[in-house]
């Protein structure tokens, strides 16, 4: 292992693309961004799903402090006259395309900080629609919240990996100094 190397996953010998900046991030960054982006995808797909034909989501309680019915048919759900499913959706496909094995070898530094200010916007949402559930509704959603966990853990993986992220050894140099 080199020097730049050390802590990242990397190994020496190993085929290091640079991303942005020429920073490698750590080998399993983007195979667990990917992941969950994946499965937030497919929690904020189901959603998308039951908000367009029926109200009713499968195994979640309509009665109690878990509703699903009272949050996903809540004023907050729709701000602005949208159904919050429809930017989640979006949200979802971005940043999976931002944490594809393709986004973290991008070689522009814009595609490494959209995919930060991406995850800071996801939990940025997730702060609002968690205050809404709690505070206004006094109700929780589990389909939402498996959304909302999916997307802070997302910001966290990627915080750690982009600070883990270390320097594309120089190719002309065999010591990798």
């Amino acid at each position: 292992m080199t020097p730049h190397s050390a802590g990242t996953g990397v190994e020496e010998g190993a085929p290091a693309v640079a991303g942005p900046a020429g920073l490698v991030p750590p080998r399993w960054a983007p195979l667990t961004t990917m992941v969950i982006c994946l499965l937030a995808l497919a929690d904020s797909a189901y959603l998308t799903y039951a908000h367009f034909t029926t109200s009713a989501l499968a195994s979640c309680p309509t009665k109690g402090f878990i509703d699903c019915a009272a949050v996903t048919s809540s004023s907050y759900s729709h701000p602005f006259g949208i159904p919050v499913v429809i930017p989640g959706d979006i949200w979802c496909v971005g940043m999976l395309a931002l944490c594809s094995p393709w986004g973290w070898r991008a070689a522009s530094v814009w595609v490494g900080r959209l995919r930060l200010a991406g995850s800071v916007a996801g939990v940025g949402m997730v702060l609002w629609l968690v205050w809404a559930e709690l505070i206004k509704l006094r109700h929780l959603c589990e389909y939402c919240t498996g959304v909302h966990v999916l997307t802070v853990a997302l910001f966290i993986v990627i915080v750690f990996a982009t600070a883990m992220s270390a320097p594309a050894a120089d190719e002309t140099d065999p010591d990798g100094a």
